[in-house]
Parts: C-alpha cells; sequence; structure tokens
C-alpha cells in the first residue's frame, strides 16, 4: 500500500515520466506524442526539472523524433535506442468535436523499456515519478516500471491511469494502485476501474472514496473535460472546478498538460485548489491548439492565467 504523503520543498523539484514516446499519426499528418512525453515536456516548458524514461527505435521515425524534440529542449539523456523494434506510433482519428479515438500500434520500442542502472539513479533522485497503464502491457516492461517506482519509495508517484483499449488488465490496474500515491483519471475511467477491481459503490464520489481507502492514495483527480476536475484528498478536503472555456482545436494532449500543471505546484506544497487549477489552466490552452505538444510560452501562460484567476469558494 501506498502510505505516507510525500512533500518536498521548491529546490527538489526533479521529475521523471515513464512510459511511452511516439508519434501520433493524426489526419492532417504526425505529430509527436505519447501521454507521459506530453506532460514530460510541458513540465519542462513551466520550468520544472523533467526527464523521460523509455524507448524508441534505431530507425528514421526514430531519429526524427529525437531530432525534433532536442530542438525543443527535451531532456533525451535517459532515452534508450532498441536495436530491432521501431518507433512507437499511434493511428488518431478525431470526432466532430475534436475528441480522439487510438489505435495503438503494437511491437514498439517503449514495449521493451529496460530498468537500466541510469534509470534506478534518476528515480532514487526524482521527487515525483509519473507513470500510467499503456507502458505495462508487455511483461517486460511492467516489471521495468514496477523496478523503477520501487526505487523510489519516497517520491510521490503520479498514476494517470490513462486506460486505452487492449492495452490494460485488471493485474496491471491493481499493481499500478498498489504504488501510488496520486491517482488522475477521468469519468469513464472511474466506471472501468470500479468493475474490474468489483467496487460496491455506486456513484462517483463513493468509488473515489473507496479507491482512496483500498489503496491508501494520497488523493484521486477526476478530469471531466470541458466540465473541469473533481479531487477528493485522504484528508476529506474535496475541489470541484469547472472547465476553462476555449476554442477546441483538439483534445489530444489536454489531460497530459492538465497534469503537468497539477504536478508543478504539488511538487512546491501548493494547497489541492491551486493545484487543480493550475492543471485546468495548461489543459484548456493545450486544448486550443493542435496536437499533444503545443508550444505554450511563459507569457501566453501569464497572460492566461491572468484572465482566468481561481475563484474562492
Amino acid at each position: 500500500m501506498s502510505g505516507t504523503t510525500a512533500t518536498f520543498n521548491s529546490e527538489n523539484q526533479r521529475v521523471l515520466a515513464l512510459g511511452e514516446l511516439l508519434w501520433d499519426l493524426l489526419p492532417g499528418g504526425k505529430t509527436l506524442g505519447g501521454a507521459p512525453a506530453n506532460c514530460c515536456l510541458r513540465l519542462s516548458q513551466l520550468g520544472v526539472r523533467a526527464r523521460m524514461a523509455t524507448r524508441i527505435g534505431r530507425d528514421s521515425l526514430g531519429e526524427e523524433l529525437a531530432s525534433t524534440l532536442a530542438h525543443r529542449g527535451f531532456d533525451l539523456s535517459l532515452v534508450q535506442r532498441d536495436p530491432s523494434l521501431p518507433t512507437g506510433t499511434v493511428d488518431v482519428r478525431l470526432s466532430t468535436d475534436g475528441s480522439p479515438d487510438f489505435t495503438i500500434n503494437t511491437g514498439v520500442a517503449y514495449d521493451a523499456l529496460e530498468a537500466s542502472p541510469e534509470l534506478l539513479c534518476a528515480a532514487e533522485e526524482s521527487a515525483l515519478l509519473c507513470f500510467g497503464t499503456l507502458i505495462q502491457r508487455t511483461p517486460p516492461a511492467q516489471a521495468a516500471v514496477l523496478t523503477l517506482l520501487k526505487a523510489a519509495p519516497q517520491a510521490i508517484r503520479f498514476l494517470d491511469i490513462n486506460l486505452r483499449k487492449d492495452c490494460y488488465s485488471r493485474d496491471t490496474i491493481g499493481a499500478s494502485l498498489e504504488h501510488a500515491t496520486i491517482l488522475k483519471l477521468n469519468s469513464g475511467e472511474v466506471d472501468t476501474v470500479a468493475r474490474l477491481l468489483g467496487l460496491d459503490a455506486s456513484t462517483e464520489r463513493e468509488r473515489v472514496t473507496e479507491l482512496l481507502n483500498l489503496f491508501e492514495l494520497e488523493c484521486v483527480l477526476v478530469t471531466r473535460g470541458a466540465h473541469g476536475v473533481f479531487a477528493l484528498h485522504r484528508s476529506g478536503e474535496d475541489v470541484d472546478l469547472p472547465g476553462i472555456p476555449v476554442t477546441v482545436a483538439d483534445t489530444v494532449g489536454s489531460g497530459d498538460s492538465f497534469s503537468a500543471g497539477f504536478i508543478a505546484r504539488r511538487i512546491a506544497n501548493a494547497p489541492l485548489a491551486e493545484c487543480c487549477h493550475f492543471g485546468n489552466i495548461n489543459g484548456a490552452l493545450n486544448a486550443a491548439r493542435k496536437g499533444g505538444m503545443p508550444e505554450i510560452s511563459p507569457q501566453e501562460l501569464q497572460a492566461f492565467a491572468a484572465k482566468h484567476p481561481l475563484s474562492p469558494h
């Protein structure tokens, strides 16, 4: 079980993102993607020292990916290169409201992630590790992720459960929750997790409470897209914030930007409401741009945040 709440001062803001780095193949062309990679890049844009533990191929897509991210200041020092497996790709179709539908290709490099000595050292040095279930769809990668999480028992462990069709199981979800301190999921995923784990509760709040108690989580975040976020802390504190209206370009990566905003405030020990609000700010800005890794400057963020302050409640 997860146990005590971890706290860190702002001088120790090293974050390690574990998971997939890939190309999203959208109708209009390919864009960089992968939930933890989206989150990692946004954290870097927010001034957080974030690194990515992943694996890409020694192929043309891998070379293009590495070159593109290097030019954007992405820390590639922990990215492994696989000699035979290809760089990950996802076929993405968009609905009329901009919501994505994913076909995630199998047998790719991040499925063979290894818990190398370099990654173990990085995990031990990190104030927070973020991870999901997609990277755990193969036994080797799941073993690597769990090894890295166990190497950082004092770190905050942020689980963006990120359920994707045919890429998760009850065992994967259970093992992930056992190692998490903060859980982020959307309303649909609350229903799926409750069903797979056999939870008795019927309402969303009751299910979130049951998850908090069953896995000794610090808090659970339920993102609701345009309708904002609900969060419940194990102390009993709850936060329910509306969404921030924007003209949506697409919603690819918006949840990951929410995670980055939340994490940036959490590792600075900000109050729960402030963490959620800053998550909403970043998620909304992302939704107004195309792709999962849009450029958002500090000046744009500051101006947008000034227009949408956190309302007292």
